[in-house]
C-alpha cells in the first residue's frame, strides 16, 4: 500500500506538472491573437504583452515544477522511511511468528488432567489480605461516655492503614484508659484493647525499638480487673521481646506481683 501511495503521487506531480504547462501555453496562444491585430497600430503594447505572457508562463512552470519537487521529495523521503522500516517489521514479524508458536502446540498438546491441575493451583494469590487478617481490629462500640483524648486516640488508630501510625494511636487509648482507670469503663475498655494491642505490635517492623509502657499499662489494666492470667501473659510477651517497663525489677518483677494479686484475691 506505500509503494501505490508513492506512485499515485509521483504521477499527480506529472500530471499537475503537464497541466499547468497546457494552461500557459493555451493563454500564450489566446495573448497572441489580439497582438497580430495590433501589430500595425502599437507594437510597444505587443511587446509589453508578449513579455507579460511569458513572465506568466515561467512562473506557472517554475510553481509546477516546485511542487513536483516538493512530491518527489516526499516520495524519497517516504521511501527511506519504508526502506529503514522493512528490517524492523520483518524482524518483529518473525519474532511473532516465533513466540506464537510455542503458545499454539502448547494449546494442541493440553489434556484435561492438566487443565484441571492449573484450575486447582490457579486461586493462590490471595497472600497480602491473609497478613492483614493476622491484625485483630478494635471494632466500633458505644463510645459516647470517652473524653476527648481516648476519641482522639481511637480516631487516630482507626483513621489510617500504616501499622506504625496505628500504634502510636492504640497506645494512646491505652494511656489514657490508664490514667483513668478508677472509672470502671475505662478500666475495662483499657483491658479489652489487650488482644488487638498485641496483634499489632506483632508485625511492627522493628518491635525492638519501641518500649514497654503499652505492656505495663495492659497488665496493670488487667490486674486490676482480675484477669490475672491475661495479665501475666501480657508480660511475658513483653520479656521475649526483650522490653522494660522501666521498674528495677522489669516484667519479671511485675509478674510475681500479680502471682501474690491473685493469691490474694482467692482467700
Amino acid at each position: 500500500m506505500k509503494y501505490i501511495a508513492i506512485i499515485l503521487l509521483v504521477a499527480l506531480g506529472i500530471y499537475l506538472y503537464k497541466r499547468a504547462k497546457r494552461l500557459a501555453e493555451d493563454e500564450q496562444e489566446q495573448s497572441s491573437m489580439p497582438a497580430e491585430k495590433e501589430i500595425f497600430d502599437e507594437p510597444k503594447a505587443d511587446d509589453t504583452q508578449e513579455t507579460d505572457a511569458n513572465s506568466a508562463q515561467e512562473a506557472r512552470i517554475s510553481d509546477a515544477a516546485t511542487a513536483e519537487i516538493r512530491v518527489d521529495s516526499k516520495a524519497e523521503e517516504r521511501v527511506t522511511e519504508e526502506k529503514t522500516a522493512e528490517p524492523t517489521v520483518e524482524k518483529t514479524e518473525s519474532q511473532d511468528v516465533e513466540i506464537a508458536k510455542p503458545v499454539d502446540e502448547g494449546l494442541t498438546f493440553e489434556t484435561k488432567d492438566s487443565l484441571e491441575v492449573k484450575e486447582d493451583l490457579a486461586p493462590s494469590e490471595p497472600e497480602p489480605a491473609e497478613e492483614e487478617s493476622k491484625v485483630a481490629r478494635v471494632a466500633v462500640t458505644d463510645e459516647s461516655w470517652a473524653n476527648e483524648k481516648l476519641t482522639l486516640a481511637l480516631s487516630e488508630y482507626r483513621g489510617t492503614s500504616d501499622n506504625t501510625l496505628k500504634h502510636v494511636g492504640l497506645l494512646g487509648a491505652i494511656a489514657e484508659c490508664y490514667k483513668q482507670r478508677k472509672q470502671t469503663q475505662y478500666k475495662e475498655y483499657g483491658a479489652a484493647l489487650s488482644p488487638y494491642y498485641l496483634s499489632l505490635f506483632a508485625v511492627l517492623e522493628s518491635p525492638l525499638s519501641h518500649k514497654g509502657i503499652g505492656f505495663m499499662h495492659l497488665s496493670t489494666l488487667l490486674n486490676d480487673c482480675g484477669e490475672f492470667a491475661s495479665a501475666i501473659d501480657v508480660c511475658r510477651k513483653a520479656i521475649e521481646y526483650d522490653l522494660s517497663d522501666g521498674t528495677v525489677t522489669g516484667f519479671e518483677g511485675r509478674i510475681i506481683r500479680i502471682e501474690k494479686a491473685k493469691a490474694k484475691s482467692l482467700k
